[in-house]
């Protein structure tokens, strides 16, 4: 009896503690999750507000990664506030900014990338974050990557380098079959990126050559210390030099090596679209077979980077051959700039497989053995077919493919410091 008389008053206040707290817990913990999102939030809004400045904006948001729909309305609503707070308003469909954020993840866990389009130039900044319960930032990457637009072509480039001539600016445009000369039109305000507009084309020159250039064709232009530049192609060789503000070109059939560093040069096996692994003068042994070499500096002089046509990156350092981990993902293109980032040098390179769906442009260091992703990838709508460094050595050439219609765009890619 006394147990019957007892327990129901205690099944009584049990009901009546235990349903309010359900319900605050329902309200409570939703909120709670969603703060989680308030410091990666308000950080990945700095980053944009410090690409784009003040103004107003179109904001896209696309989830890749593991996190549930339902967040996304949560992690929108407080990245636009935080944006708001540095000036910037999202919501302008109008608007010639364009930010694309997307939510992904990787083996490290969530990565946030926003990609900010203005005209013809994208820039990208990312920042990793933990996706588990207790949600906090880490440390961004050192860089962003920035492209711009120089101009764009229905023939085939393979090389395109800006030289200072007399006072005058010149793009010089390598193709297969001649060297363009163009000139900036400072008095038409064309869009940016068209010959017509911004670039006019002042000379032209023909590639004298005996001999056909295979189907995959590579060409380089070099600037020279004694003249202009040289325009390297397989089985052939042109010199530019300058007559006043005008430029001469002479070209003839040369199976000359090809410089791919200030003191090597390297035979090019046209067959093969790849440089043999036969160097001039070498470093004493027998290299395999690469797509592209360049000069970087290491902590005891210069070294050498090498693509090899196995897909594995190598290092030539005090004659010592390396292999390079982390390059699994590197495309056949390569170029080493110069920046006031990180380390002060990166290897900016192209993506890896198939460009069907596009390719993109990343940037590396390398420190030891080791090539470490510095930037986010920087999506490339196109197929990119050549990385050449920039006669600034700040800088890179960029030439992409695309189709529908057929055209090459040439770019000049470069990197700044987050």
């Amino acid at each position: 009896m006394m147990s019957a008389g007892y327990n129901p008053p205690q099944r009584m206040i049990y009901k009546r503690s235990f349903w309010p707290v359900v319900v605050a817990l329902m309200l409570v913990l939703p909120a709670a999750h969603a703060a989680n999102w308030e410091q990666p939030a308000g950080d990945l809004a700095k980053q944009i507000a410090a690409l784009t400045g003040p103004g107003s904006v179109k904001l896209t948001i696309r989830n890749e990664s593991s996190l549930a729909s339902g967040e996304i309305p949560g992690i929108r609503k407080l990245l636009e506030r935080d944006l708001r707070g540095f000036g910037v308003v999202a919501g302008g469909s109008d608007s010639a900014t364009l930010i694309r954020v997307t939510l992904s993840e990787n083996l490290q866990g969530g990565l946030w990338v926003a990609e900010v389009v203005e005209g013809t130039e994208t820039r990208v900044t990312m920042l990793p974050v933990s996706l588990g319960a207790t949600v906090t930032a880490t440390g961004g990457p050192s860089l962003t990557l920035r492209r711009t637009l120089l101009m764009t072509e229905p023939d085939p480039v393979l090389d395109a380098q800006m030289f200072s001539i007399g006072g005058v600016q010149r793009l010089v445009v390598l193709e297969p079959e001649r060297i363009v000369s163009y000139v900036r039109n400072a008095a038409v305000l064309a869009p940016a990126g068209t010959a017509s507009g911004n670039w006019i084309e002042d000379q032209h020159f023909a590639i004298a050559h005996t001999r056909p250039f295979p189907r995959d064709l590579r060409g380089e232009l070099v600037a020279a210390q004694d003249h202009l530049f040289d325009a390297y192609l397989p089985g052939a060789l042109c010199s530019g030099t300058t007559t006043g503000v005008q430029i001469t070109v002479a070209c003839a059939d040369s199976d000359d090596p090809w410089p791919i560093g200030a003191s090597q040069r390297a035979f090019y096996n046209a067959m093969r679209d790849s440089f043999t692994g036969v160097l001039a003068p070498g470093f004493g042994m027998e290299l395999p077979p690469f797509y592209q070499a360049s000069d970087i500096p290491r902590p005891t002089g210069t070294g050498m980077l090498m693509n090899g046509v196995d897909g594995r990156v190598m290092l030539i350092e005090n004659n010592v051959l390396k292999p390079v981990n982390g390059g699994n993902d590197w495309g056949s293109d390569f170029a080493v700039i110069r920046s006031e980032c990180g380390s002060g040098v990166q290897v900016l390179v192209s993506g890896s497989g198939a460009a069907a769906m596009g390719d993109s442009l990343s940037a590396y260091e390398i420190a030891g053995r080791e090539a470490i992703v510095v930037s986010a990838p920087l999506t490339v709508e196109g197929a990119v077919t050549a990385i050449h460094a920039a006669n600034d050595g700040a800088s890179a050439t960029v030439i992409v493919r695309r189709d529908a219609p057929a055209r090459y765009e040439v770019w000049n890619g470069s990197a700044f410091c987050n």
